[in-house]
């Protein structure tokens, strides 16, 4: 969900606004039961997105653990070795629609930038017309391969919208350099890109997606055999698992369209964004929790204020996405979000060069019992 800084927002997120800003403006989400309980900064975490060659800056951040000691990271719009160390900016344009990067676990900084056939080129395309583009969400391993669901999306007048998220990436983790792809039927019109939990238990990979329900989203969930993606999927349904998406049964919804699921222990937990458009609208990072990856979700709380404010503005923010991989052996979960500069209030886009630290991910820390007491 970017462009360039100032019209990022105005692109991007014009009718969304327009149509969700009277509505946030005066009232409050009934939901939130729980008091606000902050998690903590991880600076060093942050410091790792911070890099000058390869992957620059950008948004997404869904990360893959690929069984080999690495985790796959998936990125949308980003800037691609276009760091100068002299005034340390980049362009205010970015200049790949996406990439990846793979990241060693016990040591992220040792990171390398997967990107396709260009100067540089997307890592993920699929035909020649430049209308066209994907975002990537979230994925999983198995055996040799890395399976990623993206977003096919187009350009639409000064905007974009989805066109669909039917393809899937696939990728051998011996190269994640080397894409092909499949196409999988339309699911009534869910976008299954949110998060995917591959469940060794249960032998199945649950995956999220969300569909609009007037101002907010719906979400859904849906399994296929881990090692069948490609099969028939299931979907839940309020008469159990079917195999038809038109019967498929919201199991949450909320006024944002950032939503993350993932397992910690034996609790579902679910991770959502308050809604916010280009600056100083909405702060907070929700969390709410489940016994089983269907629902339901309860006990909504903030467990994060985002605090990165510039000339005392705060930031368009998403993507609240989690990475139990890469655990700190304290019992906390590590959870990224995105900041996509500051819209209106503060122009960080200067002779047309820019801070990269305004668009990148940043990280932090939350305890298990914070999420939930159960953990």
């Amino acid at each position: 969900m970017t462009m360039a800084p100032g019209i990022r927002f105005t692109l991007g997120c014009f009718l969304f606004t327009v149509l969700c800003m009277p509505w946030s403006s005066c009232q409050k989400d009934p939901q939130i039961i729980g008091p606000y309980t902050p998690g903590t900064k991880d600076t060093i975490f942050t410091n790792y997105f911070r890099t000058k060659t390869g992957f620059v800056a950008g948004d997404g951040a869904f990360s893959i653990p690929m069984g080999n000691g690495k985790s796959f990271l998936v990125f949308g719009d980003s800037y691609i070795d276009s760091y100068d160390p002299v005034t340390q900016t980049v362009p205010c344009i970015f200049n790949v629609h996406n990439c990846g990067v793979t990241w060693d676990i016990q040591n992220p900084v040792n990171q390398k930038t997967y990107s396709g056939i260009g100067s540089p080129g997307p890592l993920f395309s699929y035909g020649t017309s430049n209308n066209f583009w994907f975002w990537p969400g979230a994925g999983f391993a198995n055996n040799d391969t890395i399976y990623v669901m993206l977003e096919r999306i187009t350009s639409s007048g000064s905007s974009f919208a989805r066109v669909d998220t039917n393809y899937v990436a696939c990728m051998p983790i011996a190269n994640p350099g080397i894409v092909s792809y499949f196409i999988r039927p339309s699911r009534n019109g869910i976008d299954f890109s949110k998060s995917v939990i591959k469940d060794t238990a249960s032998g199945f990979c649950y995956v999220y997606g969300t569909k609009k329900n007037g101002i907010g989203n719906d979400v859904f969930v849906a399994r296929f055999p881990i090692n069948a993606v490609k099969n028939d999927w299931q979907y839940y349904s309020s008469h159990g698992w079917t195999n038809n998406a038109m019967n498929a049964q919201s199991i949450y919804n909320d006024f944002t369209a950032s939503f993350y699921v993932c397992r910690v222990k034996q609790k579902y937990i679910m991770i959502s964004t308050e809604f916010s458009f280009g600056c100083d609208q909405g702060k907070n990072i929700y969390i709410t929790t489940s016994d089983n990856p269907f629902g339901p979700f309860e006990n909504k709380h903030s467990i994060w204020q985002v605090d990165d404010l510039l000339d005392g503005h705060y930031p368009f923010f998403y993507l609240a996405n989690a990475h139990p991989e890469f655990d700190n052996g304290k019992n906390e979960l590590l959870i990224t979000y995105c900041i996509n500069g500051y819209g209106t209030c503060v122009n960080t886009c200067i002779n047309g060069r820019m801070n990269p630290d305004v668009y990148r991910p940043k990280a932090i820390r939350v305890a298990y019992h914070l999420l939930d007491p159960g953990l």
